[in-house]
């Protein structure tokens, strides 16, 4: 119960900061390389076209993977084999991202779901819909997830992604 309250208070803290200026999403948090990330340099990444279901009905979105752009980033799932300590096994997966929508709005994803080694999550940034550009009013970027059965996670108008990491500190 404590690492849900946790995680309520994460998605309202950084929720609030949501930190793009609307051509470009910032990616911060527990990453080796922070920044922010435009349109043309997502295009470079991995573009995937797939179908998603939003109240009922199918759109076809354009986007790359969130876990590609995480790597981009430098996101490493982690060591993992029999001479990793135990408190350093795959510490990339006791991390979360709190996708944050410019008005505010936050949905957190396990960064252990969205990878395809290890989750069965699809999540997608997305800035086509339909073979059209994201609406300005819900745009440029709006992040999908493709295996939800409802639109809860789907966020538009996608700001800010922040990887928070959620191992906790031993005494």
């Amino acid at each position: 119960m404590m690492r849900l309250g946790a995680i309520a208070v994460a998605v309202l803290c950084f929720g609030l900061a949501a930190g793009a200026t609307g051509d470009a999403i910032e990616v911060a948090g527990a990453l080796p390389r922070t920044g922010k990330i435009s349109l043309g340099e997502l295009k470079k990444l991995a573009v995937t076209k797939a179908i998603w279901k939003s109240h009922g009905e199918g759109h076809e979105v354009t986007g790359v993977g969130l876990d590609k752009l995480l790597a981009k980033f430098g996101f490493e799932p982690g060591a993992m084999g029999k001479d990793v300590p135990k408190q350093d096994k795959r510490r990339g997966w006791r991390k979360v991202v709190v996708a944050t929508a410019r008005d505010g709005y936050a949905a957190v994803l396990s960064c252990a779901e969205i990878f395809e080694e290890m989750g069965a999550t699809r999540a997608l940034v997305v800035w086509e819909v339909d073979g059209k550009p994201v609406p300005a009013d819900r745009g440029p970027f709006r992040l999908v997830v493709l295996t939800d059965k409802e639109p809860s996670r789907s966020i538009h108008s996608l700001a800010k992604l922040e990887v928070v990491d959620l191992t906790p500190k031993v005494p």
